[in-house]
């Protein structure tokens, strides 16, 4: 799956995608429209062209951040024009939107805040200037920044979804993480698609009759398609990753609910698997929790993968298998395609089958691994080849 990225006509607009090379218009596709008078000297068109090239540099990393955003609430797919009438002032700048056809909320709130809150140079002051932006849609997207995912809340229950179809392009799985107040609870589901729990903090799992069971910091529960399960906190607050299979469009998620419904005890089938860290079993670089012979499904496998700094996994591809990776601790570069892309701590990815992916580490990497469906992870017991 090709990743391509959005381009504005002024700026290189790099987002999860490789970019292109800056596209530098003509003088008149920047130019005032209309000019206050003053006492000094007005400025020469050299200097307002000088000065709204330094914008240009200096106005990509916030007009990067911009497409980020959205895409990581709204949709990967996001293109169209925006054109932006700013008038600059001494101390601060008023900026329109005059034109936008991206129909994204997020990206166009976005583009007026980083054009309002930039200090233009001296020249453009008392100016108004008149600039465009043309955003392409990818193919897909790999990698997100969570602490851009906002949360959604139902009573003592929040959501972000990380990952879904809208998001990625990709349906085969989804990424949630949920946080539950103290005294909450999910309440008795039945999930009609396969789950993955990883737990961030200590919580309590209820199921049909198994009673009570305490789960810690670290471990992992599967929950098959059809059984039940309640995830409650009676002391602090639980967080928890949940990896849904397959994946869709998470609207139910988006509106702050997990999507599975209630069910009562009576009649109700399947207990959830509780994987503690303490029966994992390590081979190589992953601890293997959830995989066809712990969990009787080949819905998906799910381990924690270490990559020490400086290590390299080289190019490779999963013929059939997404592979999706929360990132705990550390950063690197993940190539897909071909194209590099940065991880950092709060990195989430996604692979989709038969695409090329190499890693490299810059500090050392400890995540979650899930590949759906299972399989790949049975290389790690394998050893070095």
């Amino acid at each position: 799956m090709h990743r391509s990225a959005c381009t504005a006509v002024l700026l290189a607009v790099a987002c999860s995608g490789p970019a292109p090379a800056p596209v530098r218009p003509p003088a008149t596709s920047a130019i005032p429209v209309d000019a206050a008078p003053a006492d000094a000297p007005a400025p020469s068109q050299d200097e307002i062209l000088a000065a709204i090239q330094k914008a240009m540099n200096e106005l990509d990393e916030g007009t990067q951040g911009c497409w980020a955003a959205a895409a990581a609430v709204e949709r990967f797919d996001i293109e169209g024009d925006v054109t932006a009438r700013i008038d600059i002032g001494d101390a601060a700048a008023q900026v329109v939107l005059v034109a936008n056809t991206t129909s994204s909320p997020r990206l166009s709130a976005c583009v007026v805040a980083v054009l309002g809150g930039y200090a233009w140079a001296p020249p453009l002051r008392g100016q108004t200037i008149q600039l465009p932006f043309r955003f392409r849609a990818p193919d897909g997207q790999s990698v997100v920044d969570r602490h851009l995912v906002p949360a959604v809340g139902q009573g003592a229950v929040s959501v972000r979804v990380l990952m879904d179809d809208a998001t990625t392009g990709n349906d085969a799985a989804s990424m949630l993480e949920v946080t539950i107040a103290p005294g909450g609870g999910t309440g008795l589901r039945q999930p009609d698609r396969a789950e993955l729990w990883y737990f961030l903090t200590p919580a309590q799992v209820t199921g049909r009759s198994a009673g009570v069971r305490s789960v810690a910091a670290g471990d992992m529960m599967f929950v098959d398609r059809g059984h039940v399960r309640n995830v409650s906190a009676p002391g602090g607050e639980v967080r928890a990753v949940i990896v849904l299979v397959p994946g869709g469009r998470e609207g139910t998620a988006r509106a702050g609910a997990l999507p599975a419904p209630m069910v009562a005890t009576s009649g109700a089938r399947g207990e959830p698997l509780v994987l503690p860290a303490r029966a994992a079993t390590t081979a190589g670089p992953a601890t293997l929790f959830a995989e066809p012979a712990t969990t009787s499904s080949q819905a998906l496998a799910a381990s924690i993968l270490s990559v020490p700094a400086g290590a390299t996994v080289a190019e490779h591809v999963h013929a059939t298998e997404t592979e999706l990776l929360y990132v705990l601790e550390g950063a690197g570069t993940m190539t897909v395609a071909g194209v590099a892309l940065a991880v950092t701590p709060t990195s989430v990815i996604q692979i989709p089958p038969n695409t090329r992916h190499a890693f490299t580490a810059t500090a050392t990497v400890r995540a979650v691994q899930i590949y759906t469906p299972a399989g790949p992870e049975q290389r790690f017991k394998k050893g070095p080849p």
